[in-house]
């Protein structure tokens, strides 16, 4: 009989995606997995014809609500740790990997009613709402890069650097070194997994500017989906060559021809560029839950992976210059390029096998 695993995520990008890749990697090693998520989540393994079994949990999260607000809240978390007790009785897996986001949170804590270990994931620099609730429960804590800023001391030793988990063609790519060309320049502009709408607003007038330079620029821009004509339209009147897109599953093949990323600061987004060497502008979500995305674009400036500026100047004029001053300054990409190949998650899915197979 195969070893089962249950993995728990929130629908949202930045948890659903590395949750997606470590289930395909473990199916592919012969465990049986199992998805609980959210309607969101399960629309994305509908959309993408992902055929992985998984259950919904309809929950919701008491956080920044009122007394009276909360009490729904409440019902719906204590009905879906009944379900959860319920789906846990019947799939009986060897562990639990929870992954983020509150529709987790119920089937993690339902994991200590029959002993099964629980192994959190955290990709971010400060632990989510959810994981740090379930830090007494866990038994071990993965993170990608370094120990969030918000975990308490007294769970240190239950730590394990294993790195970000990416899709296993960003992983197994191998960047080329890049000759930079000052007058033929490669952009990608990637928003999150619901993409950013002032990258929408502010980014073609940049790109326009630069091309008035007389710059040779090609564009590829995620936007959302109302901006799609509008912006494709712009690019085209402009003669300046496009591809606009809300979603793609093959972000790789974008990356290859890139020179330089304009992009939201979710940690697996990041990790990806970075893994790849591809140089980005970060430009945090100024409304990320406990300001997570400036935390993730700081650790990578830090490194000297990318620039940071933040929405509250991320203009065109201010979004001008800065390119220009990348695009002039070869020798900061290259060294924004080696800086990268020290940020590597090569080995991610063999430390997280290492890891857990004292449980399975």
């Amino acid at each position: 009989m195969s070893k089962k695993i249950i993995f728990s995520s929130g629908g949202t990008g930045g948890h659903i995606f590395p949750t997606i890749n470590l289930m395909k990697y473990f199916s592919n090693k012969g465990y049986k997995v199992l998805l609980v998520t959210d309607k969101r989540g399960n629309n994305f393994l509908i959309n993408n014809h992902t055929k992985i079994k998984s259950h919904i949990i309809n929950t919701d999260t008491p956080t920044n609500k009122n007394f009276i607000q909360k009490i729904l809240p409440f019902i719906k978390i204590f009905y879906s740790i009944i379900k959860s007790i319920i789906i846990l009785k019947k799939e009986k897996p060897k562990i639990i990997f929870g992954f983020g986001g509150y529709v987790s949170f119920p089937i993690s804590f339902a994991s200590r009613f029959f002993n099964i270990p629980l192994i959190i994931y955290e990709n971010n620099l400060i632990l989510g709402r959810t994981n740090k609730k379930l830090l007494p429960l866990s038994k071990k804590i993965l993170i990608g890069s370094q120990i969030p800023t918000n975990l308490p001391k007294r769970y240190i030793s239950k730590i394990f650097k294993v790195g970000n988990i990416l899709s296993e063609n960003i992983v197994n790519y191998q960047a080329p070194e890049k000759k930079y060309l000052y007058n033929n320049f490669s952009i990608l502009v990637l928003g999150g997994s619901q993409a950013a709408e002032i990258f929408g607003q502010i980014i073609p007038t940049t790109i326009k500017m630069i091309k008035d330079q007389g710059h040779k620029i090609e564009i590829n821009q995620q936007c959302i989906p109302s901006q799609k004509n509008l912006i494709n339209e712009f690019y085209n009147k402009n003669n300046i060559k496009n591809n606009v897109f809300s979603f793609t599953n093959d972000v790789l093949s974008l990356i290859k021809k890139t020179d330089l990323a304009i992009s939201r600061c979710g940690a697996s987004t990041l990790a990806e560029l970075t893994h790849t060497l591809t140089p980005f502008i970060a430009v945090p979500y100024p409304h990320s839950i406990d300001n997570h995305q400036y935390l993730n674009a700081k650790y990578y400036e830090s490194k000297g992976c990318c620039w940071i500026l933040e929405q509250n100047n991320f203009n065109s004029e201010n979004l001008f210059n800065l390119i220009m001053t990348i695009m002039k300054n070869k020798e900061k990409l290259k060294n924004v390029h080696e800086s990268m190949k020290k940020n590597d998650s090569k080995n991610v899915y063999n430390n997280i096998e290492s890891a857990i197979k004292e449980f399975v």
